[in-house]
């Protein structure tokens, strides 16, 4: 049997590997700070850009407006895309997705102008997702090895885009070799301390611990500080549930009677049923992936360890899942001022040692919470440096399916709940996100919007059918079904097209640092169970032949909605007026046009709610935002603005958009279209 010593390699990298990296650590940190310096500059030079035919010079020179002070700082305006590797490419024939697929289409990226993309879990797991991790230090052997890894990094870097990976800090898989050491027990055979033993919760079987709720906790701190003056020495007991059946239903607590078949959990089956005898231990998110435990300063120094290892090996930094439970549960103590102030001390402390040996890392954390308040502390202080807007995929949904910047108090309980409604129009709230954001972080945030990720169903799905009005989330809601088990249409395909085009609009204008999630660029379709929101990437028009998978084709046994057609690459990628040349059409406007990579925004207010409007600004440059809701064409007057002063002349519209025009006073734009003025 493999020894678990053989699991954990001696060395980080060996010297072949770490040659496979294009830039070394060195280099790569002076490219990134090159990068910086050019985007600063961009900022004053003069940028050109054409649309429709004609070329449009941004001057260099300040123009006349006086700005309000800033909501945000300057933003890095780069263009994420989340891949799921095992579904985006195959290279080999195994019709698994794998590094040398991606690698191969790096181009495609490339020229759709992506600048970074974030790899889903590539660790080594045995299950689909990849989300329990048996060893923290390999790759997925579906997807290849540690060369063609590191392969595909280097031509990543080459065409300038960065590398960001899932790091999986909460849980591992059961049959993660950290957790099969543990389950010797807490001594070895030679009366040792077993040093995997405190890496994980195990509490004896018959604790009788019983749950807490967030009061009984909150009056539990209160009491403690009352009697010592301080919060030094507290040791909260973790709430307990008897095998789930007292908790709630995603609470487990894995107990020593439970069989493997009851374990089989997210695709992963334990090597072995057995445990360590009397013992139960902690598994929020399944039975089969033990929860770590951060109490461990062992753990701790190991998390990093395993950060440091992939760093080196070239990744630029790490998506960071579930971040806000490092401590505490999901539902009795997450908000506890003790493990809450646990939870933000973990991230500045893992940041600063990340930095003092890898200036330029990137940390954006999973942090998926609608009050705001509870969000601004993960980015204080030396915190993380991003977290994924989660309040703002709802109301690009809401905003674009319901054709109105405001919403309607009596239909937010029958669309989306993830929305926060004390400021029912869409820019208002926003603008109040980012004050909160800055004001708590002293400014030293990057925002992440993005419309869906790989745990929600896809925005065409969303817009073309009914989903559950009764779901706490209709992000993550099922989709409707009719007596003959056929989804329950909401919109048609052409119209749930033209809203998409417009979540783009809306996405790719904002400050931040935008996500894409592989094939939102050609509109593809899924929805829950998460097997079908991971579908394999659309790239043929017709992906089988005589009943196989085309070679390039990462395949599932059942393929629900990823069946190519017209939301494919090859039938978009010529066509002008496709999903895919929108985005094209709009990365590069947000690229071309510095107030949109790297600028403040605030509100600019209109006399209807079916336009969005809003400035953009720098020191150099202004511009104003103005995107059609709806499927009619609108009209409006653009006034000067006692901030900002007047907008004369067209930067950018749609090139398909021939009915809009702007005459400098008198604005025109076409139902579902944009317009960017200076």
């Amino acid at each position: 049997m493999e020894q678990f010593s053989d699991r954990i390699p001696s060395t980080k990298l060996t010297e072949k590997t770490v040659s496979l990296c294009k830039f070394d650590k060195e280099e790569k940190n002076m490219c990134k700070k090159r990068k910086w310096e050019k985007r600063l500059l961009s900022a004053g030079l003069a940028a050109i850009m054409t649309f429709g035919g004609q070329t449009v010079v941004f001057a260099g020179e300040s123009p006349a407006f006086t700005a309000k002070d800033g909501v945000i700082d300057e933003q890095e305006g780069d263009v994420y895309y989340e891949i799921f590797v095992r579904a985006f490419r195959d290279s080999n024939g195994d019709h698994i997705g794998d590094f040398k697929g991606i690698e191969e289409q790096i181009p495609y990226l490339a020229d759709l102008g992506i600048t970074g993309i974030w790899l889903m879990p590539i660790t080594d797991s045995g299950s689909q997702h990849g989300y329990d991790v048996r060893n923290y230090y390999e790759v997925n052997s579906d997807y290849g090895t540690m060369e063609d890894f590191q392969s595909m990094l280097a031509t990543c870097h080459e065409y300038g885009i960065e590398v960001i990976m899932d790091l999986v800090v909460n849980h591992c898989s059961w049959s993660n070799v950290w957790f099969q050491e543990a389950l010797k027990g807490p001594t070895l055979e030679d009366g040792s301390a077993n040093p995997y033993w405190d890496y994980f919760t195990f509490v004896p079987a018959d604790s009788n611990f019983v749950e807490k709720t967030a009061d009984e906790i909150h009056q539990e701190e209160a009491a403690y500080l009352k009697e010592h003056g301080s919060m030094d020495g507290y040791e909260p007991e973790y709430p307990l549930y008897d095998n789930g059946t007292t908790g709630p239903e995603n609470t487990v607590w894995r107990n020593t009677d439970e069989t493997a078949e009851q374990m089989k959990k997210w695709g992963a089956l334990p090597e072995d049923a057995s445990v360590v005898s009397g013992y139960d231990y902690i598994g929020i998110f399944s039975s089969g992936m033990p929860d770590l435990n951060y109490e461990s300063e062992a753990l701790r120094q190991e998390m990093k360890d395993v950060a440091d290892f992939w760093l080196d090996a070239g990744v630029d930094g790490f998506r960071l899942d579930a971040a806000r439970h490092i401590y505490g549960d999901y539902y009795s103590n997450i908000y506890s001022d003790y493990i809450f102030e646990k939870n933000m001390d973990y991230w500045k402390d893992f940041r600063a040692s990340l930095e003092a040996e890898h200036p330029g890392v990137y940390l954006v954390g999973e942090v998926w919470e609608k009050n705001v308040d509870n969000v601004v502390p993960f980015l204080t202080d030396g915190g993380l440096h991003s977290v994924f807007d989660f309040n703002l995929s709802g109301k690009i949904y809401e905003a674009v399916s319901n054709e109105t910047t405001a919403y309607d108090p009596e239909q937010v309980s029958e669309t989306n709940r993830l929305s926060d409604t004390n400021d029912l129009d869409i820019v208002k709230g926003l603008i109040s996100y980012y004050n909160k954001l800055g004001e708590g972080s002293n400014y030293e945030f990057i925002d992440c919007p993005f419309i869906t990720n790989h745990d929600q169903n896809r925005l065409i799905s969303l817009l073309r059918y009914k989903f559950d009005e009764t779901a706490d989330d209709i992000l993550t809601a099922s989709v409707q079904l009719d007596a003959n088990g056929n989804q329950v249409p909401r919109d048609d395909a052409e119209k749930a097209e033209s809203h998409a085009k417009v979540a783009a609009d809306l996405l790719l204008t904002l400050p931040g640092k935008p996500f894409l999630y592989y094939g939102e660029e050609i509109g593809m379709n899924g929805a829950k169970p998460d097997s079908s929101i991971r579908e394999c990437m659309a790239w043929f028009e017709n992906p089988f032949e005589g009943g196989m998978p085309k070679d390039g084709l990462a395949n599932y046994d059942t393929v629900r909605y990823s069946l190519g057609g017209n939301a494919s690459v090859e039938a978009q990628q010529d066509d002008p007026e496709s999903m895919l040349a929108h985005y094209k059409e709009v990365i590069k406007t947000r690229k071309d046009i510095p107030a949109l990579m790297n600028g403040d925004i605030d509100e600019y207010d209109m006399d209807t709610q079916e336009l969005i409007s809003y400035v953009r600004m720098t020191e150099d440059q202004r511009v104003l935002v103005v995107i059609n809701l709806t499927g009619k064409e609108q009209t409006q007057e653009i006034a000067a603005d006692p901030n900002y002063g007047e907008f004369t002349k067209t930067v950018y519209q749609s090139a398909t958009d021939e009915a809009s025009s702007f005459d400098g006073q008198t604005l025109t734009l076409a139902p579902y279209s944009m317009m960017i003025l200076e």
